[in-house]
């Protein structure tokens, strides 16, 4: 496994320890609820906070690569989301996603359909 595929994992994973130490404080200290809905409770909240962050670094890992892959730089980017330019800000050669993370999909949409184009071409 490269670094690029365990980053993700090891996020989320990290997320979802905190989630579960946070929500087991909440429900069991604040709301006194019993120890079993509470580690329920913490459990699932765990699990949801896993798979959001690693659908979020997975992504962010995703678009990366495929912009270094074919050596894009913020107008090419920008041209191809029909977003603006200073939404892909690239600091010594590191893409920066500073969009929010609701257009990320879409971005990494559009750049999966540009590296399906790249590979058939050549």
């Amino acid at each position: 496994m490269t670094k690029r595929n365990i980053f993700p994992i090891i996020y989320a994973v990290i997320s979802a320890v905190l989630t579960f130490i946070a929500m087991f404080y909440i429900l069991f200290h604040t709301f006194h609820i019993n120890l079993s809905f509470t580690i329920l409770g913490a459990a699932i909240a765990s699990i949801m906070f896993y798979i959001y962050s690693y659908f979020r670094a997975h992504a962010s890992a995703e678009i990366k690569r495929i912009v270094y892959q074919y050596g894009l730089d913020d107008a090419e980017l920008a041209r191809m989301t029909g977003l603006k330019k200073s939404d892909f800000p690239i600091y010594q050669d590191k893409l920066q996603l500073i969009l929010p993370k609701r257009m990320w999909p879409r971005v990494l949409h559009i750049l999966q359909e540009y590296e399906q184009e790249q590979k058939s071409k050549g």
